[in-house]
């Protein structure tokens, strides 16, 4: 992600202007609330952080639906049946993953991946628009 959270911003901007998609307030709160704040959010908790007369829980979900098909966030998986979703900066050099605890459900981030030489490998493949997820579990040290 971005040092710099309003070049950010502006940039996931113009990413939801490229796929076609308007300009709106609860739009732009969204987008602002995941670029500032990592996550991953539930729809739920979005609504509850950004809880204004123009954003309700429907409207929280479209909003993310969109984003996601333009590929402005990225949908994390924990195995719980939620939907969590993280600001995607289409930055390459900033792909993570995450490792959640089995118990108390706590997410934390791995800055780094090192499964660069095996994308490069499903390319060389012929595949394209590669991506991968891959999401750690355990039991964290508080648990343990």
């Amino acid at each position: 992600m971005s040092t710099n959270p309003v070049a950010a911003l502006a940039g996931a901007l113009e990413v939801m202007k490229e796929a076609g998609l308007k300009r709106t307030r609860p739009r732009e709160l969204v987008l602002g609330h995941l670029v500032q704040h990592h996550g991953p959010f539930s729809a739920k908790e979005l609504y509850l952080a950004l809880r204004r007369r123009e954003l309700d829980g429907v409207t929280t979900y479209r909003v993310l639906a969109a984003f996601e098909e333009a590929g402005l966030v990225r949908r994390c998986d924990f195995g719980d049946g939620i939907a969590r979703f993280e600001y995607s900066d289409l930055n390459e050099s900033h792909h993570h993953h995450h490792v959640v605890c089995v118990d108390c459900k706590k997410v934390e981030m791995l800055e780094h991946c090192h499964l660069a030489s095996l994308e490069n490998r499903v390319k060389e493949l012929g595949y394209a628009q590669v991506r991968h997820v891959l999401e750690f579990r355990g039991r964290c040290r508080a648990c343990s």
